[in-house]
């Protein structure tokens, strides 16, 4: 009886004793890297509805203390100069001190058919001043009518 009194007793102090083999939980966890990335990933424009899009390059990790350049290119089945205008060129600049900049796109009225749609995809570039998130590098814009 005695012995099982005393494993029982063992057990929670043996637990407690092993706490730091394990997981701490995030609130534990730092991170101090230097990533860009695209948010949102997708979105649905209507041109009728609104008239313009944006996609915002946000800087993840802590403010620079100075500018940071971003290149970045455009793809997809929307065609520059036909169904938007693009009022971003390329690179785009994080002002020291903030994390976020915008590329903004103006869409063409009439420029689609009722029921067609176009694409425009928006891809961050290689930067030699900052790391790129592997899962943020694009933003898919579907414009329609």
């Amino acid at each position: 009886m005695k012995r099982k009194l005393l494993i029982l007793a063992l057990i929670p102090l043996f637990a407690i004793g092993c706490n730091d083999l394990f997981d701490t939980g995030d609130f534990d966890r730092t991170w101090d890297g230097l990533q860009l990335g695209l948010f949102p990933q997708s979105q649905e424009v209507s041109i009728e509805d609104d008239g313009a899009a944006s996609v915002e390059v946000q800087l993840i990790g802590e403010q620079q203390s100075q500018d940071v350049n971003v290149d970045f290119s455009v793809s997809g089945t929307a065609e520059e100069g036909v169904h938007y205008n693009l009022l971003t060129p390329s690179p785009v600049t994080i002002e020291a001190g903030t994390s976020t900049v915008d590329i903004e796109v103006e869409l063409i009225e009439d420029s689609l058919g009722e029921d067609e749609s176009g694409t425009l995809v928006i891809t961050l570039e290689e930067s030699s001043d900052v790391e790129l998130a592997t899962r943020l590098l694009e933003s898919v814009t579907t414009i329609t009518e």
